[in-house]
């Protein structure tokens, strides 16, 4: 089973008040991440981190515990600590962007969203994180990049919009689904 997720953030303080995350402390928060992540997530599963995955090389140590074959897409926060990232071989594969199949379906893997991607044309489906559960009370921007994605199969997989733990493509494409007229971003 492949599942997907972006943005964890683990050991990053600020995340916590920036995203308005419903945690008391990032304790609290890295818990209750490992937690749902383990209890879906078996040891032959795939997991796609699309970036982010902590404040520092501190963070490189909580993927020691998480279950799964765990595939990074690098984000902007990852660069910081990437040669620890690589040297820690957490990571089955590190890449920028990344093609993959999922069942029947193309996909394209990035961090950040983006406005064209491999087989778009062929109704390919782009998985994407970085702008968080950002909405258009923040910032124009958002509102377009909802509106721009709407009819297209591109799905946000920050996990301020996931609820945390990893999701399956069938389970995000059922969240963009279900918020279409909210200001979930998707």
């Amino acid at each position: 089973m492949n599942y997907y997720i972006s943005d964890i953030h683990f050991g990053d303080e600020r995340i916590l008040k920036l995203c308005k995350r419903p945690f008391n402390t990032l304790d609290d928060m890295n818990n209750y991440i490992i937690q749902k992540w383990n209890s879906r997530v078996s040891n032959t599963d795939t997991v796609y981190i699309l970036g982010d995955i902590g404040f520092d090389d501190k963070s490189i140590n909580i993927y020691k515990k998480l279950n799964g074959i765990k595939i990074l897409i690098i984000g902007n926060h990852d660069l910081a600590f990437i040669d620890e990232i690589k040297k820690s071989r957490v990571f089955n594969k590190i890449d920028y962007t990344l093609e993959i199949k999922d069942s029947v379906n193309d996909v394209f893997l990035c961090h950040y969203p983006v406005v064209d991607w491999p087989g778009i044309d062929e109704k390919s489906v782009l998985l994407y994180g970085h702008i968080h559960n950002k909405t258009s009370l923040n910032d124009i921007r958002f509102e377009q990049i909802k509106n721009y994605y709407k009819d297209k199969k591109a799905f946000n997989c920050s996990a301020d919009v996931i609820g945390f733990e990893p999701r399956t493509l069938k389970e995000l494409m059922k969240l963009k689904e279900a918020n279409s007229n909210e200001s979930y971003i998707n």
